[in-house]
């Protein structure tokens, strides 16, 4: 016969409830380190397996959250995944991790899924095609947060990148080496992330009186041959940019791709910015100069503020929507810009 909690608190000479807290993690449980250590010896000459159905339907919660991205391979979302991964562990909360490669058909399914298992919570970031999936949580009064992306008409927790103001830094350095055509490669261009990096870029082009034209303005997707092919593109024209703002990691591999392929030197011929959180971004062979993100801090704000909406319990919490900056590293992908 399994052991019991009972079991292990005799073994252990302590309350049944004492054993609970303990293996609960109960913050700020005020205990002695030998009754602890009894406890877990306890637990681990009896092989205890506590009960977790037993425990879900007491306390009315499934000790379980959602986490929707769109595409666990790239370096961004991967590392995110990985510490809100690490959190929930340490919060005894089992993290269930779906992958929708942008397509929003997928995140409808898997977010009916997440919410017929009776989730705690969700934190997502969504594919943006529809605001049905968001709108269905709401509805559910499951909590929720959006990471990198949001819909402005609805109120909903976030934590996001100012991203204008990092575009037009990015384009604002290229503009002090002299550049005055810099073309934009966007991802998918119904993105909030995407819009908003836009808009940077826009208000720099106009307030430092840049070449201005659509056709410095492509891609609509966030793989290697989205920016691969927007690239061919652009060293095609006639009269191609002195200077690209890339938009992803992936994006940006394609991209400088696409330049070498040419014959084109990085920063001799063009340089180079890009939104980009490889950890091997320093250690290219022409270091790259980069908008980042303190992705460990995104990771964990996410999953602390969704923690508080779960706990508060019947208690609605207002919507929040944290800011958190990027860092702009100068290297040496970028330099003045080419003699016409």
């Amino acid at each position: 016969m399994a052991a019991t909690l009972k079991d292990v608190a005799a073994r252990a000479g302590v309350h049944p409830s004492t054993v609970s807290r303990v293996l609960r993690k109960q913050e700020n449980l005020k205990i002695l380190d030998t009754t602890r250590k009894r406890i877990f010896d306890a637990v681990k000459a009896l092989n205890y397996q506590p009960d977790f159905t037993a425990r879900a339907l007491r306390m009315k919660k499934s000790f379980t959250i959602g986490l929707i991205v769109p595409d666990i391979g790239n370096p961004f979302f991967s590392r995110i995944t990985r510490t809100i991964e690490q959190l929930g562990f340490e919060k005894d909360y089992t993290v269930i991790v779906c992958n929708t490669d942008e397509n929003q058909a997928k995140e409808d399914r898997y977010v009916n899924h997440l919410l017929s298992r009776g989730i705690d919570g969700l934190i997502m970031v969504p594919a943006q095609d529809s605001d049905e999936s968001i709108n269905k949580v709401l509805e559910h009064k499951v909590p929720l947060v959006l990471i990198d992306r949001l819909f402005e008409n609805i109120k909903t927790n976030a934590v996001i990148s100012n991203n204008v103001e990092s575009a037009y830094n990015a384009v604002k350095h290229l503009v002090d080496l002299g550049h005055k055509k810099v073309a934009f490669l966007r991802g998918r261009n119904n993105i909030y992330t995407m819009t908003k990096r836009f808009e940077g870029y826009q208000k720099a082009v106009d307030e430092f009186g840049l070449v201005k034209s659509d056709s410095l303005i492509v891609g609509n997707g966030f793989s290697f041959n989205d920016g691969y092919d927007a690239t061919t593109e652009l060293l095609n024209c006639p009269e191609p940019p002195t200077a690209l703002l890339l938009t992803g990691n992936l994006i940006t591999v394609g991209a400088i791709s696409a330049i070498l392929a040419k014959g084109l030197k990085i920063p001799e011929d063009i340089s180079v910015v890009a939104f980009a959180d490889s950890i091997f971004s320093p250690y290219l062979v022409k270091p790259l100069t980069t908008i980042s993100h303190p992705l460990y801090e995104i990771g964990s704000k996410a999953f602390n503020l969704l923690l508080e909406h779960i706990e508060s319990g019947e208690e609605e919490l207002p919507p929040t929507q944290i800011m958190i900056n990027t860092q702009f590293d100068i290297r040496e992908t970028t330099g003045k810009a080419k003699a016409a």
